[in-house]
């Protein structure tokens, strides 16, 4: 359990909001910290209603003052959107569609500064816990049915989502290019050339077709669920979803130590999936996945200032920048 958890909503309160939500009187409220917790404070509830009705859910508190203490030394403010997830959930995902979590109803109180979201507990395992490459397979083909069904629609007229344009991909080699500099690092030299040529990346990112994306589309915001279910996939931890290329998903979902092969068969999983009338070649794709994972490696450089990745996530991205821009003739 992270030791950072306490219980910032009173029983009452969290009764009061459930009841509210589900229209019924609430008999037994039993409530424990999720291990999984990572930005915000996570909690599974185990809800008994009138004649033994049962529910097993999570809330999440998006609140300001619930981010937990790591969340808020790393990650940039610019980011953060209290609103941004429980709208997701509510207005652009389908749980019949998606497989994503039903989401019971969320509390908004911006004076209150009371943001709670209540979901379905679902069960499985993460993907990066799922050795089976045809989970993985099958991931990519859940990206690419989503990505299909949301191509076109610029921002959803929503001003909550994310924008993933020119500006924002420009800011974080600003931002890494600082905290290099601070750091001293070796490869400074190598890294200062690719900032001078990044304006090419940049350019090439913001020009990609949009959608709606999720915007940390990793396996550790993915469940698998068990059995033999028709929709298996669930994506998870909608926080910084928004409007921008849907090879950036992929990217995240294929980042790490795959083999170039392992690599080409979750892309084309992806691409033979694509429900479009000129998908493009694979080449192409993966081209422009390379592209997004420079993004990705330039973005977790310019994270946080002095900081770096828990050691079960340590990669060297100032190494992977480097080689994907050589590979790419950036």
């Amino acid at each position: 359990m992270n030791t950072e958890a306490r219980h910032r909503i009173s029983g009452d309160a969290l009764r009061t909001a459930l009841e509210g939500l589900l229209g019924k009187p609430v008999q037994t409220l039993q409530r424990r910290f999720c291990a999984y917790s990572s930005s915000y404070t996570l909690e599974n509830i185990d809800v008994t209603l009138a004649r033994g009705q049962k529910l097993r859910l999570v809330l999440k508190d998006v609140s300001p003052p619930s981010v937990l203490t790591t969340a808020q030394q790393v990650r940039p403010r610019f980011l953060y959107n209290p609103a941004r997830e429980s709208e997701v959930y509510q207005t652009l995902l389908n749980p019949a569609r998606h497989g994503t979590a039903r989401c019971v109803g969320a509390v908004n109180s911006p004076h209150l500064e009371w943001h709670w979201i209540f979901l379905e507990r679902v069960d499985g395992f993460l993907l990066w816990q799922v050795g089976d490459l045809a989970q993985w397979d099958a991931a990519a083909r859940w990206l690419a049915a989503f990505h299909t069904e949301h191509a076109g629609r610029k921002g959803h007229r929503s001003e909550n989502l994310l924008k993933y344009d020119a500006d924002f991909f420009a800011v974080w080699m600003e931002r890494a290019e600082k905290f290099l500099k601070n750091l001293r690092v070796t490869n400074l030299k190598k890294f200062t050339r690719l900032a001078s040529r990044y304006d090419r990346v940049v350019a090439r990112l913001a020009a990609m077709p949009t959608t709606l994306i999720h915007g940390e589309f990793y396996p550790s915001n993915v469940i698998v669920r068990p059995g033999a279910a028709a929709q298996t996939i669930c994506a998870v931890d909608w926080e910084v979803a928004g409007i921008g290329p849907g090879a950036l998903d992929l990217a995240a979902l294929t980042a790490g130590q795959w083999s170039e092969s392992e690599k080409r068969r979750f892309v084309t999983a992806y691409h033979g999936a694509l429900n479009s009338r000129d998908p493009g070649s694979v080449e192409d794709l993966l081209e422009a996945v390379e592209l997004c994972q420079l993004h990705l490696s330039v973005q977790m450089l310019g994270w946080a200032e002095d900081w770096s990745p828990p050691d079960n996530h340590t990669q060297n991205w100032l190494g992977t920048a480097l080689r994907l821009a050589d590979k790419l003739g950036i």
